[in-house]
């Protein structure tokens, strides 16, 4: 199994586990296809050591949040407006203003970009919509005890 499968599987499993130890918190509305603008304070707040752009926007019921702030865990799902190109660069370039450090990434049809932070790794996916814009998925998980 190559490297980048096993980070992948790692992260889902971490996020797993984490959805059983951690409190829901719902973003108030849900209903299908109701979005959040990125500006607003209950985005902000929530996912706030993430960098997300201006003109993107927060699917609510596709979106997991598993406590708030700086501490969350879950998934995240936005969709934005810029190209995929321009979506990696702009988190491969504003992650390391959060605190995040780039493990890996992978810049192509479905693009991945990962990074660690304390006890924390997150996950951007990068997908183009059918229509137009940009879906992301971000992803954070606690990250797994490591033994030597």
């Amino acid at each position: 199994m190559n490297q980048y499968l096993k980070v992948i599987i790692a992260v889902l499993a971490l996020g797993l586990l984490a959805a059983c130890a951690a409190p829901i918190t719902q973003i108030p509305g849900g209903s299908d296809g109701q979005t959040l603008n990125a500006d607003d304070p209950q985005v902000t707040n929530s996912y706030a050591d993430i960098p997300i752009p201006l003109d993107d926007v927060l699917v609510v019921n596709e979106s997991l949040l598993l406590n708030t702030g700086e501490q969350w865990t879950g998934r995240a799902v936005f969709r934005s407006k810029l190209s995929t190109s321009d979506v990696f660069t702009y988190f491969h370039q504003n992650m390391s203003t959060y605190g995040w450090i780039s493990i890996t990434s992978v810049q192509s049809e479905v693009s991945i970009l990962t990074f660690e932070k304390a006890n924390r790794v997150a996950t951007v996916q990068i997908n183009k919509r059918r229509v137009s814009g940009t879906e992301i998925k971000v992803t954070v998980t606690q990250r797994e005890a490591v033994t030597n």
